[in-house]
């Protein structure tokens, strides 16, 4: 005979929760139907569903033409009041051009044969009561601003890698701040493009880099001088940079930016393994760091001193010691109290990036970045003080927090800041220019950066005002590892829209679109 169990309030209620409790635990298991709307940070399209076609860059057929012609300025006397002088010594012809206005564009005008369609080298011949700031334009373009330092009769400045076409070209003059006199220019054939021989090391600096770290370093190795990976800055973690170029162009950037060092750091970190996770883009990271006890990264807006810090200092040792080590340390005497800050900051942007670490994620880090403008205050201090500063940031990073998943990215911007061939992986340039600057590929900062470090790295372009010019880089072979357009006014107006102020909508869906530029799509298909 079954006994029939009495059903009191309490044994019902406790078969009531154990019951909701499984239930709950169900929906935890179970993968429920994803919503349909945007989330905030998620993308709208995927990297496999672009919709242009795909763009053949239309390249003029190049002439080498070995060739030098000078214009003498003097020839344009009367134009805009201007004269002719011989008051200086060391001038070319019957004289040079004075009186030319200031604040002008095209002061000086001249108009020169291009007998062949190549890259050209042009060289302008001034002279300054003072120090003065000018620049170059080419047919309507300006090109590059140049400065003369008023100490000799005359100053040569060349620019390299300019190309032109086969036919008549205008060869101009702005004056924007000070007086010039004005010798000749001369244009002439450029015989740099190969200058550089490159022998660039076939596995990053660490030498416990991790796998995912070998593998993104060998595809930038193998792609070096085929191809470039395109970049975006967002300005959050709501990625609306990134839907704005997928809906212009139908692709996504390879490699999505964000800055770190600011109060949502985690969200920040969280955003860019989130776009590594789900859309196995490229993370690039760099490291707006305030200055210890200071909420600015300006050398003027702190009193923080970094050659103080870290005098008579062994990076490299200080980089191991732990926070207890570091402040018995500072309690001798033996380091500085504002080490331990420095320590105390690289330690905590360290824990940011673990969960990049942890699961593998390869990242373009860039810390201490434009060092040589000496605006910020880890570069205000001299080069010794930086490239302490640099060699503390990486043993500290790579030895004590064991972040092997790091690419590095030196950006001292400057020879006199140039940091340990065995502590970096990729040399960068920062390169804005104004709306109505001729960009192109930025052909003579490529060559610049590659005479720094001897050929022996790759080199990107870490943040520009615009990308640079396709078929300009196919022209003069100046293949960028990386670029990595700014956000805001360079991309994006205030209310949202493309801003068509330094690139066209047009060059950038071509650009995402040529097999030359990789995006996210080109390079998935590539590197999986």
């Amino acid at each position: 005979m079954k006994h029939r169990i009495a059903h009191s309030p309490i044994l019902r209620f406790l078969l009531i929760l154990c019951s909701v409790v499984l239930t709950c635990c169900a929906f935890m298991w179970v993968d429920l139907p994803k919503q349909q709307q945007t989330q905030p940070g998620k993308l709208e399209g995927t990297a496999s569903d672009g919709v242009a076609e795909s763009y053949v860059p239309n390249l003029p057929e190049i002439r080498q033409l070995t060739m030098c012609t000078r214009i003498e300025c003097e020839e344009n006397a009367g134009s805009n009041g201007t004269r002719i002088a011989t008051d200086r010594i060391g001038y070319s012809g019957e004289g040079y051009l004075t009186d030319i206005p200031e604040q002008t564009e095209s002061a000086v005008s001249v108009t020169v044969d291009v007998p062949a369609s190549q890259l050209y080298a042009i060289t302008v011949c001034a002279g300054t009561e003072n120090q003065a700031r000018h620049q170059l334009r080419v047919n309507g373009r300006i090109v590059a601003p140049f400065a003369i330092d008023g100490k000799n009769d005359f100053t040569c400045v060349m620019f390299s890698g300019i190309f032109l076409e086969e036919g008549e070209a205008e060869i101009a003059l702005d004056t924007v701040e000070g007086t010039l006199d004005a010798d000749y220019i001369e244009l002439s054939n450029d015989t740099s493009l190969n200058a550089i021989s490159f022998d660039i090391a076939d596995v990053p600096c660490d030498p416990e880099a991790s796998p995912a770290a070998q593998k993104l370093y060998h595809f930038l190795y193998e792609n070096w001088g085929k191809s470039i990976l395109t970049g975006q800055y967002v300005s959050g973690t709501d990625n609306r940079e990134l839907q704005l170029i997928h809906d212009l162009t139908g692709q996504l950037p390879a490699i999505r930016f964000s800055e770190m060092g600011k109060s949502n750091d985690r969200q920040i970190a969280a955003a860019a393994f989130e776009w590594a996770y789900q859309q196995k883009g490229l993370v690039g990271l760099m490291w707006q760091w305030n200055a210890p006890d200071s909420d600015s990264v300006y050398a003027k807006d702190t009193a923080f001193n970094l050659y103080n810090a870290l005098r008579k200092t062994d990076p490299e040792k200080l980089a191991i010691l732990t926070p207890d080590e570091a402040a018995a340390a500072a309690a001798r005497g033996t380091i500085t109290e504002d080490a331990v800050m420095l320590l105390r900051d690289i330690d905590q942007i360290s824990e940011r990036l673990t969960v990049f670490s942890k699961t593998d994620i390869p990242v373009l880090w860039r810390p201490l970045h434009e060092a040589s403008g000496g605006w910020y205050w880890w570069g205000a201090y001299g080069t010794d003080a930086y490239r302490k500063l640099w060699s503390l940031v990486y043993h500290r990073m790579t030895k004590y927090h064991e972040l092997h998943n790091l690419i590095w990215i030196w950006n001292g911007q400057s020879a006199g800041y140039l940091v340990p061939a065995d502590t970096y992986d990729i040399a960068s340039a920062d390169i804005y220019l104004s709306p109505d600057a001729n960009f192109g590929s930025r052909y003579e900062q490529y060559q610049s950066l590659g005479r720094v470090t001897q050929g022996k790295k790759l080199l990107a372009m870490s943040e520009c005002s615009a990308p640079p010019k396709l078929e300009q880089m196919l022209i003069d072979h100046s293949y960028w590892t990386f670029y990595g357009q700014w956000y805001g006014e360079y991309l994006m107006t205030q209310d949202g829209n493309f801003a068509d102020t330094y690139y066209s909508s047009s060059d950038l869906c071509n650009l995402y679109n040529s097999k030359e530029a990789l995006s996210l799509n080109d390079f998935l298909a590539i590197y999986q």
